[in-house]
This record gives C-alpha cells, sequence and structure tokens, in this order.
C-alpha cells in the first residue's frame, strides 16, 4: 500500500519539481567549500590518499542525493537517504583519518558544515523528524571523531568545548531544515484541508444542479425518440404491428443506452467528455480504454486525478494521432496493474521536461511506477491496492 509520508515532495509533488536546482546548487557548493579547505589546510595532511578519498566519498553523497531528488525518480526514499548520509559521514571519517596527528583546527574541518549543507538539501524531500533523528546520531559520531582528534589540536581547552565546535555547525543546519521541512509540511496540509472543505462544499451545491441537468438528458432521449412515436400512433388512432416492432427497437435503445451508462467506469465517462480536450481539435488524440475487470473503481481521488492530468497532457501535444494512446487495467492477485502506452512526438529531454510534473505525481500517489520512452513510445507502468 502506497504511504503518504509528510514530505514536501509527496505532499506537493507537482510543485516541488522546481527544488531539485537548489539542491544540486547546495550540494555543488558544499563540494566546491570542501575542496577550498582541503586545500587551504594543506599543510595538516598527514595522509592525502584519505583526504582525497574523503572528497570522493562528499561527492558521491552529493550525487546519491541529487540523483534521488531527480522528478523521473521521486519520491526520494529513506533508504536513499540512509546511503547518502552514510557515505557523508564516512566522508567526515576518512577527513579526519586524513589529518591524524596534525588537525591543529577543529573550526577548518569541512565534514560537519557540509553533512549540514547536505541536511538542507534533502529537507524537500524526508520528514523533519527522520532529519533531525539523523543529525543528532551523526552528532556523536563526531563528537567521538574529535575526541580522538583533541590531543592534536594546537589550542587547549576542555573537551567538551571542542566537542560542541564541531557538532555545532551541523547540528543548527540540520535542525533549521528540520523546522523549514515542518513549516512547509504543515502549510501544505493546512491548504489541502482547506481545498477539500470546499471541494466538499461546491459538491454540495452542485449537486442539485447535476441532477437536473441529468434528468434533462432523459427527457432529451424521450422528446428525440418516444414523444414523436407517440404522436404519430395518436394521430392515427391505430395501432400495426410496424408500430409495435418500433416500440420495441425504441425501447431496446433507451434500455442498451441506460445500462451502458450505468456500467461506464469514471474512467471511461472521463475520456468520453469532450470538455477534455478544451481546444475540440479535430486530430486530438482518443485515448482507448480496457478495463476488463472494472478496477478503475478502486483508484483513489489523488490516483483519478493524477491520471485525468497526465491524459490532458497528452492530449495537448501538437501532431499526436487519434490512436496514439492506451490504457489497460488488470488485476493480479491483491494488486491492480496498469499500464499506460502513448505515442509522444518530442525528443527525449522535451519528454522529461514536459512531464516532470505529470510524473512526480504518478510516483508520488501509484506504487512502483515504471517509466520507459523509447523515441517516440512511451509506457508506464504502475500498480494500485484495491478497495
Amino acid at each position: 500500500m502506497t504511504t503518504t509520508e509528510r514530505t514536501r515532495q509527496q505532499l506537493d509533488p507537482a510543485g516541488s519539481t522546481g527544488v531539485a536546482p537548489v539542491a544540486i546548487f547546495l550540494l555543488l557548493g558544499a563540494f566546491l567549500y570542501a575542496v577550498f579547505m582541503t586545500v587551504r589546510g594543506e599543510a595538516e595532511i598527514s595522509n592525502p590518499v584519505f583526504a582525497g578519498l574523503a572528497l570522493a566519498l562528499l561527492a558521491i553523497a552529493g550525487a546519491i542525493v541529487i540523483s534521488g531528488s531527480s522528478p523521473t525518480r521521486a519520491p526520494l526514499t529513506a533508504r536513499t537517504h540512509a546511503a547518502a548520509h552514510t557515505v557523508a559521514v564516512l566522508a567526515i571519517l576518512c577527513e579526519a583519518v586524513g589529518q591524524w596527528g596534525t588537525n591543529m583546527y577543529i573550526r577548518d574541518d569541512w565534514g560537519p558544515v557540509t553533512l549540514g549543507i547536505l541536511l538542507v538539501a534533502l529537507g524537500p524531500y524526508r520528514p523533519a523528524k527522520e532529519i533531525a533523528g539523523a543529525g543528532m546520531l551523526s552528532a556523536v559520531t563526531i563528537g567521538v571523531i574529535t575526541c580522538f582528534e583533541a590531543s592534536s589540536l594546537v589550542t587547549s581547552g576542555p573537551l567538551l568545548a571542542f566537542v560542541v565546535m564541531a557538532v555545532t555547525p551541523m547540528l543548527a543546519l540540520c535542525f533549521s531544515a528540520a523546522m523549514f521541512s515542518d513549516g512547509v509540511v504543515t502549510s501544505i496540509e493546512r491548504w489541502q484541508d482547506r481545498a477539500k472543505a470546499a471541494s466538499v462544499s461546491l459538491v454540495r451545491e452542485l449537486r442539485e444542479g447535476i441532477a437536473r441537468s441529468v434528468q434533462q438528458d432523459r427527457i432529451t432521449i424521450l422528446n428525440r425518440d418516444v414523444l414523436p412515436f407517440f404522436n404519430e400512433v395518436l394521430a392515427r388512432d391505430t395501432l400495426t404491428t410496424a408500430d409495435r416492432d418500433r416500440a420495441r427497437m425504441i425501447a431496446d435503445a433507451i434500455r442498451q443506452v441506460m445500462v451502458e451508462e450505468v456500467d461506464r467506469s469514471w474512467l471511461e465517462s472521463l475520456l468520453a467528455y469532450p470538455a477534455v480536450d478544451p481546444t475540440n481539435r479535430p486530430e486530438a488524440v482518443r485515448i482507448v480504454v480496457n478495463d476488463p475487470h472494472r478496477v478503475a473503481s478502486a483508484m483513489t481521488v489523488a490516483q483519478r486525478t493524477a491520471i485525468r492530468a497526465l491524459f490532458v497532457a497528452l492530449i495537448a501535444i501538437p501532431g499526436g494521432s487519434r490512436d496514439h494512446a492506451r490504457i489497460v487495467l488488470s488485476r493480479h492477485g491483491d494488486r491492480n496493474h496498469g499500464v499506460i502506452t502513448a505515442r509522444v512526438p518530442v525528443s527525449e529531454h522535451a519528454m522529461r521536461s514536459t512531464f516532470a510534473p505529470f510524473l512526480a505525481v504518478m510516483r508520488a500517489v501509484f506504487t512502483s511506477l515504471e517509466v520507459d520512452f523509447v523515441q517516440p513510445e512511451l509506457t508506464l507502468r504502475f500498480s494500485y491496492d484495491h478497495d
């Protein structure tokens, strides 16, 4: 079952797609800062191999976060955070080994600062409690490393003071990231609550109008087919065998329309509705639905919204044929599976940039979304729970 975590990325997947460049900027800045401090403190390096390894590990940690923050790989999981965090802590350890016995000043150690920046970059992607908890555990590790390094420091003083000096930059950045993340998430949740309340109120207001619209549709059918037939029979004042046959045909046609409307899923109704294509272009795509087990009804509101948004985006693509999209839904065991195929006549880069928000939303609401694009064929595979 898909569980939504209290992160900006999962609560607002489309809105968080623009945060990735910020993470790249922060992590690149952290790496450049580490390189600068390493070159500046060259005299304190006793083991260049470990000093270089520390920089390499920091680069790997940053690459893990950058890769995981990409909208095409959303959401960034706790496992990705743990991997990047562990590698960053190993970088701190290697930095300490690289300066073992020659480290003169704690203040020019880049490890705690870069770890704090990494946690700031993770702010939009992981829960506040997880960021704060990981930072506190790392503070213990940094404190232990500092205790072993204290004997080589030029400045004398209480051991506790050195430990506080070492962990304070990282903890300050860590708690700032956690508080900011929690504030943004709380704001998003408050906005979603207001939007849900407004939606429920709007549905109540429109329900009566929708009922009248449905009633009017039935009256239109009667006016078009049934009333003219009755008028003809009344005008002749006789009932013939042909009239009986015609009455039977009209009844069968009305019954068939009513049965089809009852059996039609929300997805079929949505894609058959002309307003899905606001431009009403004659060459607009006709999306084919194959749902033999009627599992479209098992989708949540969020999942239905994501599917609809994706189809609207597909319809808007210029140059698409009328048969270039299909959705197949099926049931396998205790899971429902879906496959969407579409012809997207654009380059891979254009496809990724255009559909990044939609794929981010799909990844947030569906389980194990797989994206395969072999120009011009786009294939999406996903799964979701039964009711």
